[in-house]
């Protein structure tokens, strides 16, 4: 097993497939790609269908009890349905962890604290007694989009496929997992999105260059909607 070695070549051999990392070679008879993110390396397939946007949270310092009883009496999950989706809900130390896509933009250091202070803006408009709360967490990574935001699975050139989860893997890859498990195994296959075309999106090569624009589109979308 190699951690955190990407994928710098790829070729077909006698045997199945050998992938070439910075740790070492592998040859397997199957292959399965399970991750849709894919900025260098021999997946520029993938990479012109799948775009890295990134995901925020921030988490408060710890609720009163009262601040508990007042906010989330029943300590219920809730997400709404903007295109910037925003969710939240209790941690068991009784914060709030408030998240969403903040904006249409990639992880780091500089966008995850920028989209931390949208998030803890868009709390503050669903709850405003949380104006003067203090964030002790911020944090963002990278989920892997569909211009339909609807996952692919399948097969091309031998290689198996199932990504583009588009924010939702947490469930759907546990499930699709188990369902490619069964194809490459010749068992039932049940995946429900072998039949879904999957063009490239025009003009991209696997630099998101377009997402300023795509997040100013769905914010527009947003406040007319």
């Amino acid at each position: 097993v190699y951690e955190n070695a990407p994928v710098m070549a790829l070729r077909k051999v006698a045997d199945g497939h050998e992938f070439e990392t910075p740790r070492g070679k592998i040859v397997a008879r199957q292959v399965l790609l399970a991750s849709g993110i894919s900025q260098v390396g021999p997946l520029g397939w993938i990479r012109r269908r799948i775009v890295p946007v990134g995901a925020f949270l921030v988490v408060t310092e710890p609720l009163s009890p009262s601040q508990l009883e007042r906010l989330m009496p029943t300590r219920r999950n809730v997400v709404d349905t903007r295109n910037l989706v925003v969710y939240w809900r209790l941690t068991p130390d009784n914060r709030m962890l408030f998240g969403g896509r903040a904006r249409f933009a990639v992880s780091n250091p500089q966008s995850d604290e920028k989209s931390g202070r949208i998030l803890k803006a868009a709390m503050v408009d669903v709850y405003p007694e949380l104006a003067d709360i203090r964030i002790d967490y911020c944090w963002g990574g990278m989920v892997d989009m569909t211009r339909d935001r609807l996952p692919r699975a399948g097969e091309r050139n031998g290689i198996y496929y199932s990504m583009g989860y588009s924010g939702h893997g947490t469930q759907m890859s546990t499930l699709m997992g188990s369902i490619m498990a069964d194809v490459m195994d010749g068992g039932p296959d049940l995946n429900p999105w072998k039949d879904f075309d999957w063009p490239a999106i025009p003009g991209y090569f696997g630099r998101p260059w377009f997402l300023p624009i795509l997040g100013a589109y769905y914010r527009m979308k947003d406040f007319v909607g």
